[in-house]
């Protein structure tokens, strides 16, 4: 077991100096939350502010987020989970300049909150990397495969590693968080097939879950 001094200095280490500002799912969460560890443990690290957590404001969300980047003085990395990750990803579009990277997990339906139209239906503009910690969920990974393929984004399953009796740093988060932040530049058309070729995997291999035709991504 890594002990918790670990993951802190990795998690730090992570960030590379950036400031991190957590972008929550609906109803928030608690205190044993690898967001909520996250943000206790990163330094400099926020927390947007919602009056009610428990509903679905898409408008509420995202001028919550842009709030928080106009009164924090330096671009942020924006780590962000299910619906909140829908509202990141579109705030994340129209302010590139505040936004260093977006670490973006378990994304949520777009469709199931009416958001589909909302999202941005081009490349984004700052480094992406989509996570899905379901396994289980071949929907869910599909959908957001799909969504990484329209936003030029990295995608990656994991596991959920959290050790027994841990509370949840999430040690392959906080991996995927240091390899988003701290990745070397390389050719930008070279990058974009190796995306693509990872995602492409990635259905073909859950492809058998799904009957022909039913899997597929609306852009409009």
């Amino acid at each position: 077991m890594t002990h918790n001094t670990e993951y802190r200095t990795q998690l730090a280490c992570a960030l590379n100096g950036y400031r991190a500002l957590i972008v929550p799912d609906l109803h928030n969460n608690d205190s044993t939350h690898w967001q909520t560890i996250w943000q206790q443990t990163i330094p400099r690290a926020s927390r947007i502010r919602i009056h009610d957590w428990h509903t679905a404001d898409w408008v509420k969300w995202r001028n919550s987020i842009i709030a928080s980047l106009i009164c924090i003085d330096e671009p942020v990395v924006l780590i962000a989970e299910g619906f909140g990750a829908l509202a990141a990803a579109s705030v994340a579009a129209e302010y590139p300049a505040k936004v260093i990277a977006l670490l973006l997990v378990d994304p949520a339906d777009a469709d199931q909150f009416d958001v589909r139209k909302k999202l941005p239906k081009k490349a984004l503009p700052v480094p992406t990397k989509i996570v899905i910690r379901d396994s289980f969920n071949t929907d869910a990974g599909a959908k957001s495969a799909l969504m990484a393929l329209l936003w030029n984004a990295d995608f990656h399953q994991s596991a959920d590693d959290t050790d027994a009796g841990d509370v949840d740093y999430w040690p392959t988060g906080v991996q995927a968080l240091d390899n988003l932040v701290s990745c070397s530049p390389r050719d930008h058309k070279d990058l974009i097939q190796a995306k693509t070729k990872k995602i492409l995997a990635y259905l073909r291999a859950i492809k058998k879950y799904y009957p022909a035709g039913e899997m597929h991504y609306q852009h409009g």
